[in-house]
């Protein structure tokens, strides 16, 4: 497993929970995450979409992701969601055709404006509801987190509405009881815990030991049979 050290996990989430504050009552996902992209709630100085996006805390995934998607045969990958793109944008996809989701309108723009080309394009999507392009991999990094339990349980039905055959996500393996929360605030989640029940990985990036985050990788199709 591939290791990486920065300063400790546990106080990113801190900040989060400000955000609550602009979501009463529960409006839409769309409207929420444009909402946090506005008002620029993560408030980091590198990256809109957060301290989990900036190429200090990707050091380890932008080196393991082309090795992982080569050792699986994969040519198509949908980033969901992808944020403002600004990690990805360092990432070697040669070979890949890459599809940036999100659901930020704005967000999209920009990444079409500024990033899309020949094998990179960008569409405005809800992962829990919205049809998906059927690919080799979705990559759902740093985003169930910020998802109530039911609305994480939707994007995954939909993950697999997608047909597409491998997700590569975050879990927190040091996590022993999943909290739920509202959409748009967050909390650390292990996937192979109640409520979701992910059988063991077939394979692990570790991008941060002691904070127990990994990207798991799943085969869409052998998870469990109640997310339809």
């Amino acid at each position: 497993m591939v290791q990486t050290m920065f300063p400790r996990g546990g106080r990113v989430y801190r900040g989060i929970r400000r955000v609550g504050k602009l979501l009463l009552p529960q409006p839409s996902i769309k409207t929420t995450f444009t909402r946090i992209y506005e008002n620029n709630c993560w408030a980091d100085p590198e990256s809109v979409s957060g301290r989990g996006s900036t190429l200090a805390r990707t050091e380890v995934i932008r080196h393991a992701l082309p090795v992982l998607l080569e050792s699986i045969g994969a040519k198509s990958l949908l980033d969901a969601a992808c944020g403002d793109f600004n990690w990805m944008r360092h990432v070697d996809l040669s070979g890949i055709e890459y599809s940036g989701a999100d659901v930020v309108p704005e967000l999209v723009s920009r990444n079409c404006r500024l990033y899309g080309g020949k094998g990179k394009s960008f569409a405005v999507l809800d992962i829990t509801r919205d049809p998906l392009p059927e690919v080799d991999v979705i990559l759902c990094r740093d985003c169930l987190i910020h998802l109530s339990s039911k609305h994480v349980r939707a994007a995954i039905a939909n993950f697999k509405r997608s047909n597409s055959s491998f997700l590569l996500a975050t879990t927190h393996t040091t996590i022993t009881q999943n909290e739920d929360t509202q959409s748009g605030c967050g909390r650390l989640v292990n996937l192979q815990l109640s409520p979701f029940n992910f059988p063991p990985p077939l394979q692990l990036i570790t991008e941060d030991a002691e904070l127990g985050k990994h990207l798991g990788l799943w085969s869409i199709e052998k998870l469990m049979k109640d997310y339809s």
